[in-house]
C-alpha cells in the first residue's frame, strides 16, 4: 500500500508557519528524540497558509566549537623623541619600543584611543593591499 504522505518539495518558507514547538522529551517528539538521539534541540509542527497542510521539521547540533576571540592586532606606531607625555601615557598602556624598527608597539585599541591612527606604520603587504582595494573601487566608480 502506498504511503499518504508526499515528498513533493514543500511551498516557500513564508508561507509555512510555527504551529507547535516540543523539546525533545515531549509527547510528540519522544519517537524524533530516539531517532536523533542527543543532536536533537526541538520538534516543530508548521502548517500551510491554507491550513490543509502539515510539515514536522527538526533542529539538530551538527557541531560543537569553542568560541575562541580574536586577540586585538599589535600594532607599530611612531612617538617623536620630543613627546615625553605622549610617550609616558603610550607606556602606562603598555606600549613597548622596539630598537630594531625604532617604533613603538601597542594593541590597536589602545593606539586609536590615544588618537595616534595617523601614526601606525604600515608593512609594504598591507600598504599594496589597501593601493589594490582602492583602485579596485576606483574602477567601480565607488570613491573612497
Amino acid at each position: 500500500m502506498p504511503s499518504t504522505r508526499s515528498r513533493a518539495t514543500p511551498a516557500p518558507r513564508r508561507w509555512w508557519r510555527v504551529s507547535k514547538t516540543m523539546q525533545p522529551g515531549e509527547r510528540g517528539a519522544i519517537r524524533l528524540a530516539r531517532d536523533y538521539g542527543e543532536q536533537l534541540v526541538c520538534v516543530r509542527y508548521r502548517t500551510s497558509g491554507s491550513g490543509e497542510e502539515r510539515l514536522t521539521t527538526v533542529e539538530l547540533v551538527i557541531d560543537r566549537a569553542v568560541i575562541r576571540k580574536r586577540t586585538d592586532e599589535i600594532v607599530s606606531f611612531k612617538i617623536k623623541h620630543n613627546e615625553a607625555a605622549l610617550r609616558r601615557e603610550a607606556v602606562r598602556r603598555g606600549a613597548r619600543f622596539d630598537p630594531h624598527t625604532r617604533l613603538w608597539k601597542l594593541p590597536r585599541h589602545e593606539v586609536l584611543n590615544l588618537g595616534l591612527r595617523h601614526r601606525i606604520a604600515v608593512s609594504p603587504d598591507e600598504l599594496l593591499r589597501e593601493e589594490m582595494h582602492r583602485r579596485r573601487n576606483t574602477l567601480m566608480g565607488v570613491a573612497k
